[in-house]
């Protein structure tokens, strides 16, 4: 295969390519963080109890109860997880009422186990009176019983053995419902009087909902107690007004930096802007990307916010500074004396392996800022991230087969056009 072949092949793959990533980007369009969309953000942090330390498997149950209280809001697209050890983050976007999903978040979990009545036409349980809350609980764990069938093993405290107890032998042959902050998780049929202390759930249908019922049983006493460490409103019109005032410095960053190309190094300046056009949608598309593989997984994915943008204007910057170097390089080339395509290859190899170096430096830097940063801060650190690897798969995969087709026409036959000037 002749270089002239592979250098279609390469800009016929980057197209293929671009096509997709646009296809993706109109069918599910990156979302718009708080800050600019407006809604609510709340950081809970646990505080440490005497004899009671946070650990993982607490604060998986904190952040369960969280999701479970979110979810009755009706907030679209919430934001829930995870930040540092003992933290929550909680993000509600065009959340009406502020307040009142305050008070829902910070409330403490209710477990409570209440006699079934019977169902109604719909078959949704009918519940009776409070027969025992969460405080007789001390443990709860998924597990197998017969015929390998998925069930919940419980465990109560002395008192709430005896409890226990009293209420299974009064309500032997009924259904006795398990209840978390209102909403109905179990209702199992009571088989025999247990007075063992121990109990299995069983009719599961899934390990998943029998570890899903078991983190429930467990929440009715909190190991950790969640304050409110940090918690703010955006307005909607805020939120607008900061998109707008994002989007018109991004807009005019890349503008001013078009011209500058245009002018300074001409047709080069051309070959920029294709460069920067076919690198905003390879970023877009691989945050895209990025977002429904984190969604696949269970996790948040990074919604475009004021930091984020700020990384957008960034690293179009370091871009199009990669280009410049791979300029540079090649009309240093061919001011000592050598051919436009030998100029070519070595302009762009040296260039190339400059801008690399430069490039790994900040990949790392902002690696560590997503793993120890948090909310907005990790999608700035993303957008960098990202942009480090579409800059360097476009600019060799993209650019580099630009300049080498360009190289095969009679347009370097006027060096002038591109800012070359050979010496002797």
């Amino acid at each position: 295969m002749t270089s002239k072949q592979k250098y279609f092949l390469s800009i016929g793959f980057v197209l293929i390519l671009v096509a997709v990533c646009v296809y993706f980007i109109i069918k599910d369009p990156p979302k718009l963080g708080l800050d600019l969309k407006g809604g609510m953000h709340v950081i809970l942090s646990a505080k440490e109890k005497p004899g009671a330390p946070v650990t993982e498997r607490s604060m998986e149950q904190a952040l369960f109860v969280i999701r479970q209280r979110v979810d009755k809001l009706g907030v679209t697209e919430p934001q829930i997880e995870r930040q540092g050890r003992n933290s929550i983050l909680v993000q509600l976007p065009g959340i009406k009422n502020p307040q009142k999903a305050l008070e829902i978040i910070g409330k403490t979990a209710l477990l409570e186990f209440i006699e079934v009545k019977g169902t109604d036409k719909e078959g949704k349980v009918i519940l009776g009176k409070v027969l025992m809350t969460g405080k007789a609980l001390k443990n709860a764990r998924p597990s197998f019983g017969e015929l390998s069938k998925p069930i919940v093993e419980i465990e109560f405290t002395k008192e709430g053995t005896k409890k226990f107890a009293d209420v299974t032998t009064r309500y032997v042959r009924q259904r006795l419902a398990i209840v978390l902050d209102k909403e109905v998780m179990s209702a199992p049929v009571i088989q025999e009087p247990i007075t063992g202390g121990r109990a299995i759930i069983t009719g599961l249908d899934s390990i998943d909902e029998a570890k899903r019922i078991a983190l429930v049983l467990q929440t009715g006493a909190l190991p950790v107690e969640l304050d409110i460490s940090e918690s703010k409103t955006v307005g909607p019109t805020l939120g607008w007004d900061s998109l707008m005032a994002g989007l018109r410095a991004g807009i005019l960053g890349l503008i001013l930096v078009a011209l500058f190309m245009v002018i300074y190094y001409r047709l080069f300046g051309v070959i920029t802007w294709l460069t920067l056009g076919v690198f905003a949608t390879f970023l877009f598309g691989l945050l895209v990307a990025v977002n429904a593989i984190l969604t696949s997984f269970g996790l948040a994915g990074i919604n475009l916010s004021l930091p984020s943008i700020a990384g957008i204007i960034l690293i179009i910057g370091v871009a199009a500074d990669s280009s410049i170097i791979v300029f540079e390089r090649i009309k240093e080339e061919v001011r000592r004396g050598k051919t436009i395509r030998t100029a070519l290859d070595t302009g762009f190899s040296h260039g190339f392996k400059t801008f690399l170096d430069a490039d790994l430096v900040t990949f790392t830097t902002a690696a560590i800022l997503f793993y120890f940063g948090i909310g907005p801060v990790r999608g700035f650190a993303l957008i960098l991230m990202l942009g480090i690897v579409c800059d360097l798969f476009t600019s060799f995969f993209f650019t580099r087969a630009i300049l080498g087709l360009m190289s095969f026409t009679k347009l370097w036959r006027n060096p002038k056009l591109f800012g070359l000037e050979r010496k002797g």
